[in-house]
Parts: C-alpha cells; structure tokens; sequence
C-alpha cells in the first residue's frame, strides 16, 4: 500500500493510501496539471461535437471560438472529474483493494492548469484470519428410521384422510368441533377463532381448551378460566389469565380409512408394501437433511468462533436491508401492510433493525468467512452448475432476473457456499449424500422419495385454517 505522497504512481499524478477501522481506507491524490490539461482536450472533443456555433458545422469549431463561445471553466471541472474517477479506479487495481461501496470524494478547489487534489474514502473486503476450520468435528450423522416411525407416520396419513362425520351426541375424546373463540383479558376483548377445528385429545397452544370441551353438544357455549402461554407471540398476552368462551357449532366423530392396499392407492403407490417403503424413503430423507443442517450448524459455530475480522458496516446494512425485505414479502403474503404490521407490533423500523443487528453482523461475517475459505479451498461455480441451480428456482421463469448480473451473482454465491459447507463437513459429491441416506434407512436402489406426507388434520377452508393459527399461536 503506498504511504508516501511524493512518490509518483504511472501517469502522472502522487497517492497515499492508509486503512482505518471499519476497513475503510482513505486515499489523498494529487493530479499533475499536465494530465488535467490533456482530459481537457477529450472533453472539449466531446462538446464541440454538440456545440452549435455559427459558420461552423458540429465538431469542426476551433477550440479557440468553442472556448470564446462557451468558456473555459466547465472544461477543466469536467476534466477534473474524469481525472478523479480514473485515477481511483487505477489505484484502486493497483493496490488489490475490493471497495464494498462507492467512495465519498471531495475535490479541492478547482482552478485551470492547476493540479487537482482530492480524498476519496471507501469500505473495502477486509482481511479474514480463518483460523483451523478443518477442526470443527462436525459430520452428518443421520437418526437411522425405525419401525414405529414409518407406523407412525402412516398413522398421521390415515388421520388426515379420515371422515368427519356429524354426531348429536355429547363430545369425546377423538372427536373435532368446530367452535366460535373469544376471550376477555383484563377487560379486553378478544376474538380468538371463527370456525376453528379442535380435536379433544390434542394439546394446543392455549392449555386447557380442548379438556374444557368434553362432552359439548351442538350449540354449547363454555366459559373456560385459561392462560396463554409464556412464549405467546403478543407480548402483551403472554401468561396472561382470563375468560375464555367457546361457541360450538359442530361435532364430528373421525373414521379412519382401513390400512390396506386401497389406503396406499389413495396416496399414490401401489399397495401397502409400497406405502411403508415409500413412507421410509420419505423419512430417511428427510432424517440427513435434519442431520445435514445441523452439522453446517455446527460448522458455522466453529468457523465464527475461530475466525478473525472486522466486519463493515456496509455488509451489516446489507444484510439489515435483506432482513427487512424478507419481512415485507412474509407480511404481504399474509395480505396485510407494512404499516399495519408495524402498528400492531408496537415498534418502529428502527427498532426491528435494532434487535436485528447482532443477527445481521453474525450473517456478514459468516459471508466473508465463507469467501476467505472458499478461496483457499479453491471452490467454484461452473456455468453448467449455475444453469442447473436457475432452472430449479423461480428465477428461470423472470427474463429479467436472467439478465440480472446481481442476481446471477448471488445465486453463484449461495451455490458455492452450499458446495464448499458439504465438503467440509464430508458431504463431497452425490455418492456421499447417497450413503448418508442409506445409513438412515434409505432404499439402495431408489432416487428420493416423491411421497408427500400431509398433516394429521383435514384439509379446511381459507377462513378455518385461520382460526386455527389463532388457536395455535405459541
């Protein structure tokens, strides 16, 4: 890195360079007048081809009559920032820097055949000590797949394809109502669920409810003294004891389909030997990736923790502004606004970025830690992986995406970050993920499992399933 500002860098014109904290570096550039003099020249053959003076046709005016007509001044301040942005981007080479943002210039005071000085100030990559990051320990051991699983399991398909079938007779155990909640805390009134499911045996977030419902007919309103939970997404509710009233407007006993071949034709294979394998596959699957995230987990524990470096605080925006952006998509999908989410929240942007710095300078970091070994690991993208990657996203049906530098370029990078976490933690090519599967219970001879296994409740309209979230908030 140049310290000295008398010696000269190639075309003429003196630097400094020195590195602050924050990795930000601050350069101080003198430019010789004669490099000035010169960018005059190409500026002024920029403008006279746009200049319109009498007798002469565009472009062909003498500097002379150019400058009697339109002055000297702009020339020479054009020129100064032609210089300064080439000048920049030639140290900036010169020196290796990777600048993380644009820099903030100021320019000294601007006069004709006079150097230009300047400062320019600017976050760049900072160095990243690693540290031993092969010691991590961290391998993908997946819960091998029992018996009882693949049993249980399919019991939980059988559930979700069961009848609900209306009964007139008290409510038992098994059974699922349809109820109408409201509840009063501290003298707020609260409207919990409309058309919400309830199956008396299982255990929600509100304890109690479903034991307070037993042996409810149609049309009976239970007043229940409950609690919300300690983890309750509204602050203000949680552990909060109050009067909760229970409208029932339905009660259905639930018969489960017979476990047989027609059972398994229903889901989608064969018979019933096909259902459990499949089932099987399905969990055994889904046990190494359990399994795969928690070694990268353990990874990621281990690299952060060994691993030196100042992150800039242009990454933590960054990765502020991700946060926030992912927050907006969850909220419209939900169909409320920004605004609206923010009120209810009792917070302010501000605020949420607040709480979401340490996870955000956690993220920057594990970015720069990542690259670092990347590079030393000498792991890449090829085009035909990136192709491969695209064309399984979204991505592939947005032309402009497609055309996006920036959105090809972080695609490339979370590939590669997914490669280069696989081969540290022994994942290296397909033949080891195969292994890690069989070793869970998976079939040799079979690609993953395409089996979708639903949940244990029917499927319910829009509004109900609702009132279920309600009625399963912590």
């Amino acid at each position: 890195m140049a310290d000295d500002p008398q010696t000269p860098a190639p075309s003429g014109f003196r630097y400094s360079a020195s590195r602050g904290d924050g990795s930000v570096v601050t350069l101080a550039v003198d430019i010789d007048a004669e490099r000035v003099r010169a960018a005059t020249d190409r500026v002024f053959q920029r403008r006279v081809r746009q200049a319109k003076i009498p007798g002469f046709r565009p472009g062909k005016a003498p500097r002379a009559i150019y400058e009697r007509t339109y002055g000297t001044e702009h020339l020479w301040h054009e020129a100064a920032e032609d210089v300064v942005d080439e000048t920049y981007r030639e140290i900036v080479q010169r020196e290796g820097f990777e600048p993380l943002d644009r820099p903030e210039v100021e320019i000294g005071e601007l006069a004709p055949e006079r150097p230009v000085h300047y400062a320019a100030t600017f976050p760049v990559r900072p160095e990243v000590a690693v540290g031993d990051y092969g010691a991590h320990g961290a391998r993908v051991e997946p819960t091998p797949v029992t018996d009882e699983d693949v049993e249980r399991t399919i019991a939980g398909m059988r559930d979700h394809h069961a009848e609900l079938r209306p009964v007139e007779r008290p409510a038992a155990g098994g059974d699922v109502l349809t109820i109408d909640l409201d509840a009063s805390i501290d003298g707020r009134d609260l409207v919990l669920g409309r058309g919400a499911h309830i199956e008396l045996g299982r255990q929600y977030g509100i304890a109690g409810l479903a034991e307070g419902l037993l042996d409810a007919r149609v049309g009976d309103e239970r007043a229940l003294d409950l609690a919300f939970p300690e983890d309750h997404p509204d602050e203000g509710l949680r552990a909060r004891s109050g009067r909760f009233v229970a409208k029932v407007t339905h009660v259905a006993e639930k018969i489960l389909p017979d476990l047989d071949d027609g059972f398994a034709k229903t889901v989608g294979v064969a018979d019933l030997k096909a259902l459990r394998r499949a089932v099987r596959s399905e969990l055994a699957h889904a046990s190494f990736h359990e399994a795969r995230d928690a070694a990268a987990e353990r990874l990621m524990a281990h690299l952060l923790e060994t691993a030196r470096v100042e992150v800039p605080d242009v990454l933590v925006n960054d990765e502020l502004d991700h946060l926030a952006a992912e927050l907006r998509d969850r909220i419209a999908q939900q169909g409320i606004t920004y605004e609206k989410f923010l009120l209810e929240a009792r917070k302010t942007e501000e605020e949420l970025r607040l709480e979401w710095r340490p996870a955000a300078e956690r993220r920057a970091k594990a970015l720069l830690v990542l690259d670092a070994i990347a590079k030393r690991e000498g792991i890449t993208i090829s085009g035909a992986e990136l192709a491969e990657e695209v064309a399984g996203t979204p991505i592939a049906q947005d032309p402009q995406a497609l055309r996006d530098p920036a959105v090809l370029a972080s695609l490339a990078r979370s590939l590669r970050n997914r490669k280069l976490v696989d081969k540290l933690i022994g994942l290296e090519g397909p033949t080891a993920e195969r292994e890690a599967i069989k070793k869970a219970g998976g079939p040799d001879d079979e690609p993953e499992a395409q089996l979708v296994v639903p949940e244990s409740m029917p499927e319910h309209s829009p509004d109900e399933r609702e009132a279920i979230r309600s009625l399963l908030k912590g």
